[in-house]
């Protein structure tokens, strides 16, 4: 990632800029990746006397959207699977046929995987089940992963594959479907994903997963993002972005989470939090507490609307003690799943167990998703100075299956936006792609008119303004991410990471913010994606 730029100076200007740090700067200058002045294009012209100078005239410039929490490593594989997004499958049969259209060109034996598939909009609200992937591919193991990645289910041979019959118990943290007879149905929960599945499929190549990765960024490039949160990093998938990074492939900054179950081999390497640079960075270790909001697993304080179900504790209370007892005493950053009220609690309990035991002022301890809460937690996550990290499309993408599941009162206490920042939380941007759209747009959008696909109002005491939106995405996780120094805002000493947008986000209607569009993505003062090219 270099280049002319590295030594020859640019000037950057428009109409508006908005730096995040002072908006009365018309223009920049860069030298390299980083910013190095700002001010009028005259002075600017005399501090850098030969300097390319970049005008965009009536267009937007802001700094460049971060997704403080999606999955770039998962998604390099995931780009690769069965495509079973809702937009593109509408039915059962819909899906199956491209289930079936995989199968016949993998050889027999090999797996056949789908991906982001939405049982509530593709098939009815009624799951899948083995004998449904029987049928289209009774030759192939095959997986099929829900949206929320936090379950999906398997045929017959890939039960088999796993080593899963009807006698198989379920596991602490996980779950295996049955149904009335006991029978499994093929529907596997949790840890029996993230543990069994995920090590039981054969991993791709490592050429095939680059091509994976370059795909994906490409896709970021183009809606504005510059820099991710990698929040579940396997060694496997760690070596992907070290090798994207040795061959000059890696265009996005990644703040990477290590995954919890691989800490100790990762440890034993000396990999800590902090350690990188500013194109590659471990952010901290992750783990889970509970399950997912759109898959209906979070674990709640009061039961489902639809019966009397709490949800799914996915670590045991003194596992995640002593999770979080280890990270927090090794000067690491706890970044925990937690999406249920009952969930943020344990986590709550364990963070402040270990700054009683041993304190850290300015941990920065996360909480990733922060999905219900109530004026009690709000106090608790303030005084702890930990960070929140909600959804920030949700009520966009998923806003019309959620009273099924929480009711409208409890729907009107998610996403919290609003509550968080009044209660002066910290508080980051997130997609948690592939569960949720990436496009930082339809977050903002979501985020100022809380309104789902179908115009209901989902928790307008939720709204926050498009100003306090766009710092979600830009020096919220920067700050989420321990970067703030570095990122987020258009100054001197800041990379020059930045958006062109063809009008102004913070003039623009809510319903309208999706209407902007992405001209041009510069990453470290060096353009990564034109509308044009």
């Amino acid at each position: 990632m270099t280049g002319a730029h590295d030594t020859v100076p640019q000037i950057f200007t428009s109409s508006i800029v908005h730096t995040l740090a002072d908006d009365g700067v018309p223009a920049f200058a860069t030298l390299g990746e980083r910013i190095v002045a700002t001010g009028q294009v005259s002075r600017l012209r005399e501090m850098f006397p030969g300097a390319a100078v970049h005008d965009f005239g009536e267009r937007a410039l802001v700094p460049g959207f971060n997704d403080a929490h999606q999955h770039p490593t998962v998604m390099a594989e995931q780009l690769l699977d069965v495509d079973l997004s809702p937009e593109l499958v509408g039915t059962r049969d819909e899906l199956l046929a491209r289930l079936r259209e995989r199968a016949e060109s993998t050889p027999a034996g090999d797996w056949v995987q789908g991906s982001r598939y939405d049982h509530t909009k593709s098939t009815g609200g009624v799951v899948l089940t083995r004998d449904d992937l029987d049928r289209a591919c009774p030759d192939h193991p095959v997986f099929v992963r829900q949206i929320g990645m936090h379950w999906g289910v398997l045929n017959s041979v890939g039960l088999r594959a796993c080593g899963l019959t009807e006698d198989s118990a379920d596991p602490v943290g996980g779950e295996l479907g049955r149904d009335g007879s006991g029978r499994l149905t093929g529907a596997v929960y949790e840890r029996v994903v993230f543990e069994l599945v995920d090590e039981v499929i054969p991993a791709r190549g490592l050429d095939e997963r680059l091509r994976g990765l370059d795909r994906y960024q490409r896709m970021m490039h183009a809606a504005g993002i510059t820099s991710v949160g990698d929040a579940l990093v396997w060694p496997r998938g760690l070596r992907l972005l070290q090798e994207a990074y040795a061959r000059g492939r890696l265009s996005l900054r990644v703040n990477a989470l290590l995954a919890y179950p691989a800490v100790e081999q990762l440890e034993a390497l000396g990999l800590r939090t902090g350690l990188g640079d500013a194109r590659l960075r471990i952010g901290g270790v992750k783990a889970f507490v509970d399950g997912a909001i759109a898959g209906g697993t979070c674990l709640l304080e009061e039961p489902y609307e639809d019966g009397c179900q709490h949800g799914i504790q996915a670590m045991p209370t003194d596992e995640l003690m002593a999770f979080v007892r280890r990270v927090h005493d090794a000067g690491g950053t706890v970044c925990v799943h937690a999406n249920g009220d009952r969930a943020i609690r344990l986590l709550l309990d364990a963070v402040e167990a270990a700054q009683d035991a041993n304190p850290r002022p300015g941990a920065r301890h996360r909480i990733e998703h922060c999905s219900i809460v109530d004026p009690e937690i709000l106090k608790r996550i303030a005084a702890l100075g930990m960070v929140a990290v909600p959804f920030g499309s949700y009520v966009s993408f998923h806003g019309e299956k959620l009273p099924g599941y929480y009711g409208l009162d409890r729907v009107a206490r998610m996403f919290p936006h609003r509550d968080l920042l009044d209660a002066g939380v910290a508080v980051a941007g997130s997609s948690d792609f592939p569960c949720g759209p990436y496009e930082v747009l339809r977050a903002l959008r979501s985020c100022v008119t809380r309104r789902a696909a179908d115009g209901t109002e989902l928790g307008p005491n939720q709204r926050i303004s498009p100003a306090e939106a766009l710092a979600l995405y830009t020096t919220g996780s920067a700050y989420a991410a321990g970067e703030e120094s570095y990122k987020g805002r258009l100054a001197p000493g800041m990379l020059a990471d930045f958006v062109v947008l063809d009008r102004d986000p913070l003039d623009t209607p809510g319903d309208e913010l999706t209407d902007i569009t992405i001209e041009q993505t510069w990453v470290g003062g060096e353009r990564v994606w034109s509308r044009d090219e």
